[in-house]
């Protein structure tokens, strides 16, 4: 018998996450929405003091951009407010001017 190396085996690679697909939206671009609660800034307005309120709650806006946060896989919306002020909110942060809605995606009432 011969002593003859044996070759070594890769480690095997760690499993990939199942991929989940991303939530649809409750709200879609143009809708009119308004601020359930005060939204202050979180950091993200640099020209505006930390913790500043930047939109008082019942003010209304418009859902001018939809996005995805995929730590939370949930939707983003991005809502201009009077003054061209833009707050990235999530749906529990809004509600539709007109009244609570269906919350099925793609169904016309």
């Amino acid at each position: 018998m011969t002593d003859a190396p044996v070759p070594a085996t890769e480690p095997a690679a760690p499993a990939k996450p199942a991929f989940n697909p991303p939530r649809e939206p409750h709200y879609a671009w143009g809708e009119r929405v308004s601020a359930v609660e005060d939204l202050h800034n979180d950091g993200s307005h640099p020209h505006v003091p930390p913790n500043a309120l930047l939109i008082p709650a019942g003010t209304p806006g418009m859902v001018v951009r939809v996005g995805h946060a995929p730590d939370t896989n949930s939707p983003v919306y991005l809502v201009e407010f009077p003054g061209g002020v833009l707050v990235g909110c999530f749906e529990a942060e809004i509600r539709p001017v007109g009244g609570p809605r269906r919350g099925v995606p793609g169904v016309m009432e």
